[in-house]
């Protein structure tokens, strides 16, 4: 059987990129030329980009699809169709089925992502130098075209994969970039109450009189001079700062570094040292004794002489 025959009639709807400002756009083409080095299709579309008004040609990649439409041909005998069948033997096999449920899952997690975080670009405090945006133009990033934040479809999928297999370690590469998170909050609130003059804030304390007038407050002392009263107030980044730190077990006792847990560890320490002395005491006493037994039983064995054996005769016996 000879080759399909391409379709060489001029196509209505054409995908374009603008080489301009890299925006994608379907349309009607806006004119075309006959190419005689595309067999499979010999035409070249081109259409004004609607974002910067510059011509902008057809997509590389629908121009390799329709090639490749064109020459596949598939199998046309009996015998072709045949070896065509026995490929997907064995198909899908278990690598794949779970390609494939991971793929079904990803495309659920989109659907689910888009009911709380649906495509907004530069919307949301992540956007700020995401690599899945379009630095370009905003309307053509990778979130638009899956209709939700790709960086919250990843933590939607590590999840839902690890309650489906049960299986808590596949979330520690995700908890551990948001324990390096907390760390880097927690050197920034450090650094901010440091920067503001310590864990106190000192204010002025000022008034308004009956008449409204606005006043310093202020005290005199015995040489009537006045001295401004201020106000101190812990800084309000200390109390979250604390309880970040006591929440993430990163307080001297938690790390053992406090005097008394030294001592406590000390204490243990010793105990342990004390009872391995004791073992090694009661093996040293238990083998003297195998020793003391192993030399006694010797000895016993040495007090033993052999005795001549003499022959006596009965009559001998009596007349002796």
């Amino acid at each position: 059987m000879g080759q399909k025959q391409p379709d060489k009639s001029p196509r209505e709807k054409i995908n374009f990129v603008c080489p301009q400002c890299s925006y994608r756009f379907e349309c009607p083409p806006a004119r075309h030329e006959e190419d005689e080095d595309r067999p499979h299709h010999p035409f070249r579309y081109f259409a004004d980009c609607p974002q910067c008004d510059t011509e902008s040609p057809q997509a590389h990649w629908e121009i390799n699809l329709f090639k490749a439409y064109a020459n596949a041909t598939g199998p046309k005998t009996e015998e072709g169709k045949a070896i065509s069948a026995a490929n997907l033997d064995g198909h899908p096999t278990p690598e794949e089925a779970q390609l494939t449920r991971f793929n079904a899952m990803k495309h659920g997690a989109y659907a689910k992502t888009a009911k709380f975080f649906p495509a907004r670009p530069g919307k949301y405090p992540q956007c700020d130098g995401c690599e899945h945006q379009n630095e370009h133009y905003a309307d053509d990033s990778a979130c638009v075209r899956h209709k939700a934040c790709l960086k919250q479809v990843e933590v939607f999928v590590r999840y839902q994969s690890a309650f489906d297999a049960k299986d808590p370690n596949l979330l520690l590469e995700l908890q551990g970039h948001r324990q390096a998170a907390i760390q880097s909050l927690i050197d920034m609130m450090i650094l901010t109450i440091n920067q503001d003059g310590g864990p106190r804030i000192k204010t002025v304390e000022w008034y308004y009189d009956k008449d409204g007038s606005f006043h310093l407050a202020q005290w005199k002392d015995d040489d009537d001079k006045a001295h401004q009263i201020y106000k101190l107030e812990e800084h309000p980044l200390l109390k979250p700062l604390i309880d970040y730190i006591n929440k993430n077990s990163m307080t001297l006792s938690d790390l053992g570094m406090t005097p008394k847990v030294q001592d406590d560890q000390d204490m243990m320490k010793g105990f342990l040292d004390h009872e391995k002395g004791d073992k090694e005491a009661a093996q040293g006493f238990q083998q003297r004794i195998e020793k003391q037994q192993d030399t006694l039983l010797s000895l016993i064995q040495d007090s033993y002489d052999e005795a001549d054996v003499i022959d006596v005769t009965p009559s001998e016996a009596d007349n002796g």
